[in-house]
């Protein structure tokens, strides 16, 4: 059986064990050397990540999407705002070089063909960061909830690269936040280690881990989790695989068959009770044929 570290450990950073925000990742990757000029937040809602990207990079372009029934995004009008279907971007390919998404996909119907927009719209190299959740509880319009496995395998089928993976707060706490009516107390889980957090920090002191199996296993029971994804070089768009004339001819051929073999059961087991109706059958071109053989199954069930 495959551990979650050896289906994702490759995307676990040794570096640091510590819980993090999709904001955080946002201020990380405005500070690397050759920070991108142009974000486009997946999901904008409020618009609120703007700040977030200026604080570090004050001149970075910031362009928002989202869902035309978003009354958060449609309400903005400091910033520029994008609406869209839910399924296609209204943006060229290969444009945008950084893509944020902030506990947006386990609210997405159609989580395998906006990944592939993401992948398209996304310059070649381009990275796609964000946050979504795992065991977190059912909250507005929430659809999904997916393994740290599971996204990295939509993201795989985008053609994408999953190059890091870090915990978020524990499901744990957040099934309590969500239980006790999410009291004002429980906002410290979401800027400090939650508490679930905490005890795995301690027993990873306490048995010598390395910071990145600290990390899988608080990625096994987090609520929401933080991800960083790159395109590569060399992406192409999946091709999906259409059926072959061959194919579709064969399943019609198969359909038609066991029809006729349906009526024919039908139509024996009535003439048999009817000598009129058998009459009537007797006139139908090729019907004898297909007649016996019935017959034929049905006796040979019987001597069984």
């Amino acid at each position: 059986m495959s551990s979650l570290w050896k289906l994702v450990g490759s995307a676990i950073p040794d570096d640091d064990a510590s819980q993090v925000s999709a904001y955080d990742l946002a201020r990380s990757e405005m500070a690397r050397p050759g920070a991108p000029g142009l974000v486009l937040d997946l999901g904008c809602g409020d618009a609120a990540s703007a700040g977030v990207f200026r604080s570090v990079a004050p001149d970075v372009r910031w362009v928002g999407l989202d869902v035309a029934e978003s009354d958060l995004a449609r309400a903005v009008r400091a910033e520029h705002v994008v609406l869209y279907d839910g399924e296609h971007f209204p943006l060229a390919t290969g444009t945008i070089p950084l893509v944020y998404s902030r506990q947006v996909f386990e609210h997405v119907r159609y989580p395998e063909q906006v990944l592939a927009e993401v992948a398209r719209v996304l310059t070649p190299g381009g990275v796609f960061i964000g946050s979504t959740s795992h065991l977190e509880p059912y909250h507005a319009y929430s659809l999904w909830n997916y393994t740290p496995y599971g996204f990295k395998v939509l993201v795989e089928a985008a053609g994408l690269e999953l190059v890091e993976l870090r915990p978020g707060p524990d499901g744990q706490a957040l099934i309590a936040r969500t239980y006790q009516g999410k009291l004002p107390e429980h906002g410290r889980w979401f800027t400090q280690e939650s508490p679930l957090n905490v005890e795995i920090d301690e027993w990873g002191r306490a048995t010598g881990r390395r910071p990145a199996l600290v990390s899988n296993r608080k990625l096994a029971v987090c609520g929401q989790f933080c991800f960083r994804v790159r395109k590569p070089a060399n992406w192409r768009p999946a091709r999906r695989q259409e059926p072959s004339w061959t194919s579709v001819r064969s399943d019609g051929r198969r359909v038609l068959r066991d029809a006729v073999q349906v009526a024919a059961v039908a139509i024996d087991r009535a003439s048999r009770r009817s000598p009129r109706l058998r009459a009537v059958v007797k006139r139908i071109p090729g019907s004898e044929p297909v007649v016996r053989a019935v017959r034929g199954r049905d006796d040979g069930r019987a001597r069984r």
